[in-house]
């Protein structure tokens, strides 16, 4: 087991989970220039350490991620309209890094999200490969209320989840979206009880390190790249994807737990 800590983010490995806890309640978990480049170094080390199967996601307190840190944002009224638009823009370039890694890591990045998701946090709820929520989860895409645009690849992926109105709905008028309506729109998977939603999470990523990594992996970048391929070339994408799975011992195990009429036993690949 590895644990990190420091005042406003934890990371714990352990069993194949990668667990990033935010931990700053005080503030709602507003997200700090710091806690994105944690979890970008925690993202990039994904890349080649094949011991971690999935990165969770979630926060302490009551909130996932009230947006960002409006205090940090407020030293800009000491700035000079330069520098104030060169502060600003360079946040917004560290939070659209952070969302394009959660996309091209090769294992699943799960969110588990209670009371409010915000501003950049709905921009990370978008890139998540799964998410739950708690019922008391509330999502707006509040930048329209300080006069700013979205960031975070928020304009990518919100219009390709849940459609160009509705997108245009919540980056025009800021309205807030319940948990309920979050999983009807495409922007979440599940949503459960307060009470329950770290032991889903649990379930959930548990879930996932007992799969096939491969087929994960291979699944997961079909899936990102889809959306920016034809079908030929997806398909012709799909075929590699697939030989490359069939040379694994994962698919060797599968065929026999087929066979053999028992569940499979992954993760010998």
């Amino acid at each position: 087991m590895t644990d990190a800590t420091d005042s406003e983010l934890t990371i714990a490995i352990a069993d194949g989970v990668a667990r990033a806890t935010i931990d700053r309640p005080h503030a709602r978990n507003a997200i700090s220039s710091e806690i994105i480049v944690r979890l970008l170094e925690l993202l990039e080390r994904m890349r080649t350490d094949s011991s971690i199967r999935v990165l969770l996601l979630d926060a302490a307190g009551a909130n996932f991620i009230a947006g960002g840190d409006v205090k940090a944002f407020a030293r800009g009224l000491e700035m000079d309209v330069a520098a104030r638009a060169h502060d600003m823009g360079e946040r917004a370039e560290r939070a659209g890094r952070l969302c394009r890694a959660i996309g091209e890591v090769p294992q699943p990045v799960v969110v588990a999200a209670r009371g409010h998701i915000v501003g950049v946090g709905v921009s990370i709820l978008c890139a998540a490969d799964l998410a739950i929520l708690s019922d008391t989860a509330r999502i707006t895409l509040s930048h329209v209320g300080l006069g700013i645009s979205p960031d975070g690849a928020a304009t990518w992926s919100l219009p390709r989840q849940i459609g160009l109105k509705r997108a245009k709905q919540m980056v025009l008028l800021g309205d807030p979206v319940d948990a309920g309506q979050a999983v009807a729109m495409g922007l979440a998977n599940w949503v459960v009880p307060d009470d329950t939603l770290d032991a889903r999470a649990a379930d959930l990523t548990a879930r996932i390190v007992r799969g096939a990594r491969f087929a994960q992996a291979e699944g997961k970048a079909l899936l990102q790249a889809s959306l920016a391929r034809g079908l030929d070339d997806q398909m012709l994408a799909e075929v590699a994807a697939l030989q490359r799975c069939a040379a694994t011992e994962d698919f060797a195990e599968g065929l026999r737990a087929i066979t053999e009429k028992r569940p499979a036993r992954f993760g010998l690949a």
